[in-house]
């Protein structure tokens, strides 16, 4: 294969190796949101056009922190996720993937999921590499580790079809109150980052958010 080849973009690649595999019991639902920086625009306009859809909505998983080794998953407030997705994580668990942070973090396409309640993860990966071209002109393609991406890759993987393939679902759907009670975590200070990004004013009117 070509270099660029091999550059291809992470969701590809986890499709390409889900495709080539048995039928997962779940469906599973690629999704490449755009406008992330500018007000997770991308991921705000999806949950809005599928809000019917949401209580169907078994997981999200999201990578989006860099290029560096995944170490597991933040599940984002909810800490009763842990175990499954560590049990999920667990073919890949000697590379050191079989991690769960219940942390809950704003700056994300997880966000809005995890407004309406739905199950939400958010891909941990070591920052060491990526912060230093962050955002630069730096950013080249010659600091891609394509053996590390190519592993991050199959990560994803294994944990999406570990997801599609359970028995039972990663988790329920939260409702407002279960949600509220993350926002007002003092660990995660979310609400004062909401009130900083101008979301907060949304989430209070219901215009953004699970409403019951």
């Amino acid at each position: 294969r070509s270099p660029i080849e091999d550059l291809r973009p992470m969701v590809a690649d986890v499709a390409r190796a889900i495709a080539a595999g048995p039928r997962p019991k779940r469906t599973v639902r690629f999704v490449l949101f755009t406008s992330e920086e500018t007000g997770l625009l991308g991921s705000l306009g999806y949950v809005r056009a599928h809000r019917a859809e949401l209580d169907r909505h078994v997981a999200v998983l999201i990578h989006d922190i860099g290029d560096g080794k995944t170490t597991g998953y933040f599940t984002n407030g909810r800490p009763e996720l842990d175990a499954r997705v560590k049990a999920s994580l667990a073919p890949v668990a000697a590379w050191g993937a079989a991690g769960a942070n219940e942390e809950a973090i704003l700056g994300t396409d997880n966000f809005d999921f995890l407004l309406e309640g739905v199950p939400n993860l958010v891909a941990n990966q070591e920052t060491g590499r990526y912060l230093a071209d962050y955002h630069a002109e730096s950013d080249t393609f010659d600091k891609v580790d394509l053996e590390l991406a190519r592993k991050n890759a199959a990560i994803a993987a294994v944990a999406v079809m570990a997801i599609a393939n359970a028995p039972e679902r990663l988790g329920p759907r939260q409702s407002r109150a279960e949600v509220a009670a993350i926002l007002a975590d003092p660990r995660w200070k979310l609400g004062e980052q909401m009130k900083t990004y101008g979301i907060w004013a949304d989430w209070e009117s219901g215009a953004r958010g699970r409403v019951r």
